[in-house]
């Protein structure tokens, strides 16, 4: 993939992601008595657990009706979960979400608000003492991805080398580690030469490694990224939705919500959004579409 063909072929896809955003929003006439809130780790699965469920708790107290919560082990299966009607509301990372209506027919409602932004970056980073000082020193070289799903851990990344003239699956040997904060410690400890997460996903392994700011640096960082949203399934009536969406801003302005969502996953709050928030996760994973294959 090389820049010169990059404008191009974004606006081929154009009008079929204008029509994807267009037809997203048909709803059903479902108002199910008990619902089911999905998410996929983005840290370590046993924190994970043991945070979502008050969010489900929160949930249900708002709606007035029980909600109960599941950690899927991967988006593919939080996905099918919600195209199965297994999962009614489901919290995906950008990428994985526009899977989700690709594949599930899941409408967007909310973007999450991180750090006082709805949008974010990817970093890659190497070891401060590595001696890589550009992506042209990246050739030859370990890349460590925390998943071949994520936004900011692979597919933003992925465009931006090959802008910068690699060919990441031909130049670099790829590494899934499953796990951002596992994507640091593989650079940290010397088992990966780059490591690309969200920014700053350092600080999540600050307390167990104090030094990884000075011995883990930031070489370059990609450009914004709109933050994990929200979805639900369509065949939900839209009143339910409306509700569901208001509960999750309103927990997020509460003091205990916003504790909860940054514990949850490093967010502190919900505005609206629908799918075109997302088009340009879209288009770049069209530009990836042949080599993710999932």
């Amino acid at each position: 993939m090389r820049r010169t063909t990059l404008g191009a072929v974004i606006l081929g896809i154009m009008a079929a992601v204008w029509l994807l955003g267009a037809t997203a929003f048909a709803q059903g006439d479902e108002m199910p008595s008990r619902l089911v809130l999905g998410m996929v780790p983005s840290r370590e699965a046993d924190r994970m657990v043991r945070s979502l469920d008050p969010l489900a708790q929160m949930l249900s107290e708002r709606l007035g009706r029980p909600v109960s919560a599941t950690v899927a082990t991967s988006p593919q299966a939080l996905i099918e979960a919600l195209r199965s009607q297994r999962v009614d509301v489901g919290i995906f990372g950008p990428f994985a979400l526009i899977l989700a209506e690709e594949r599930a027919g899941a409408v967007v409602i909310l973007n999450s608000i991180r750090r006082g932004a709805d949008h974010y970056r990817a970093q890659f980073l190497v070891r401060a003492d590595s001696g890589i000082e550009s992506f042209d020193d990246l050739k030859g070289k370990v890349w460590a991805v925390p998943s071949l799903t994520s936004t900011s851990g692979y597919l933003f990344p992925y465009v931006a080398l090959s802008e910068a003239g690699l060919e990441p699956t031909l130049d670099m040997t790829i590494i899934n580690v499953v796990g951002h904060d596992a994507a640091v410690l593989a650079v940290y400890n010397g088992d990966a030469d780059l490591a690309t997460t969200y920014e700053d996903a350092r600080t999540d392994v600050l307390e167990e490694l104090p030094d990884v700011m000075e011995k883990v640096k930031v070489l370059a960082y990609t450009e914004p990224i709109p933050n994990d949203g929200v979805v639900v399934r369509r065949e939900l009536h839209p009143d339910l939705v409306r509700q569901i969406q208001q509960a999750l801003i309103d927990i997020g302005n509460t003091d205990e919500g916003q504790q909860l969502l940054d514990t949850l996953y490093n967010v502190t709050g919900f505005v609206e959004a629908d799918s075109a928030r997302y088009d340009v996760v879209r288009r770049t994973y069209q530009l990836l579409k042949d080599q993710i294959r999932i």
